[in-house]
């Protein structure tokens, strides 16, 4: 914004709150404090949307106040103390409401209860994820999005700075609460709950808060050039040429299996990774390729996890156990 405008807005700020006696010598500077106050009041948070049911739900912030629209018809709303979450009640009849709790929310509109609600965003350009305590956060197109303390704590930074260096990236933005930070690392990283492994570790900083996780897509770990299976059950493959895992795109699965072609879909989850039954060829090969093949097939159909050891080399593992070896070409 305009360096007077802003100034102008800083002032005015540091002169309502002042005016309200928030201000102690164990607060924050005034200064900062208006400034993070007219920052709130040009940059208010994103709107976030829910689906409930058919409808779709708008609830945007300014400040201590809120607007909800549906439909075409709006509520200004003002914030009701709750034991968790962020409950939102209509300032003209507090039969009409809303009860955020992360991702998820329960309507009522005048009076009438409405279907629950889930929030409705689109796939963000990265996200990172971090535990004890639980913690997200999305790289959006319109800006930077924290949730903390199980979804209570919603933190939205507009229009950040990005800034790339040799193995990492950096976001800096100004939320209503102050600083959003986060440091990107190019750094494999495993979430110390799911055990998922992604291909970034995180930093992301709020007020006092240093919150450390994993982010980025885990299958950017898996896909690329085929891997080759270079040990199954423990003992090596007699022909790593000939028993491949390609992970594709949208989900895709293909290579070859000792002996014949095959085909079939994967899934990353919380849970894991998932292999869908494996599809092949018909072809007839020696008999040591074929056990080899079913070995392979019998053992692909166990997997629920990976992990990358330390040396590039892909574990696909059932139940904990390392199931295949694979190395890429």
């Amino acid at each position: 914004m305009p360096a007077l405008l802003r100034q102008a807005l800083v002032l005015l700020a540091a002169s309502a709150l002042s005016g309200c006696g928030l201000f102690s010598a164990s607060r924050p500077a005034v200064e900062g404090a208006a400034e993070r106050a007219a920052v709130a009041l040009l940059d208010p948070q994103a709107p976030m949307r829910f689906r409930c049911g058919e409808r779709t739900v708008t609830l945007r912030h300014f400040g201590e106040l809120a607007t909800l629209t549906v439909e075409g018809r709006s509520w200004t709303l003002r914030p009701e103390r709750t034991a968790s979450g962020a409950r939102m009640v209509s300032v003209d009849d507090d039969r009409t409401w809303i009860w955020v709790k992360g991702d998820a929310a329960m309507l009522e509109l005048d009076g009438a209860p409405q279907p629950r609600c889930g929030l409705a965003v689109e796939k963000p350009l990265f996200r990172a994820v971090g535990n004890e305590p639980a913690w997200r956060l999305d790289v959006r197109a319109d800006g930077l999005s924290l949730l903390l303390d199980q979804g209570d704590t919603h933190v939205f930074a507009p229009s950040p700075l990005v800034v790339d260096g040799e193995g990492l990236r950096s976001y800096e933005a100004m939320s209503a609460g102050g600083a959003l930070s986060a440091l990107v690392f190019d750094r494999y990283c495993e979430d110390g709950m799911s055990g998922m492994p992604h291909p970034n570790r995180v930093e992301v900083r709020w007020q006092d808060r240093v919150l450390q996780g994993c982010g980025g897509d885990p299958a950017a770990l898996l896909q690329g050039e085929p891997w080759e299976v270079v040990e199954l059950d423990g003992q090596p493959v007699a022909e790593p040429a000939r028993m491949t895992i390609g992970f594709g795109a949208e989900g895709r699965l293909s290579g070859l299996a000792a002996c014949n072609r095959y085909f079939a879909e994967y899934a990353l989850s919380g849970e894991g990774l998932r292999l869908s039954p494996l599809g092949a060829t018909k072809m007839a090969c020696e008999p040591r390729a074929m056990d080899e093949e079913h070995r392979f097939m019998q053992a692909a159909g166990q997997v629920d996890g990976f992990a990358i050891a330390a040396d590039g080399t892909l574990r696909l593992l059932a139940g904990g156990r390392v199931r295949m070896q694979a190395r890429r070409r």
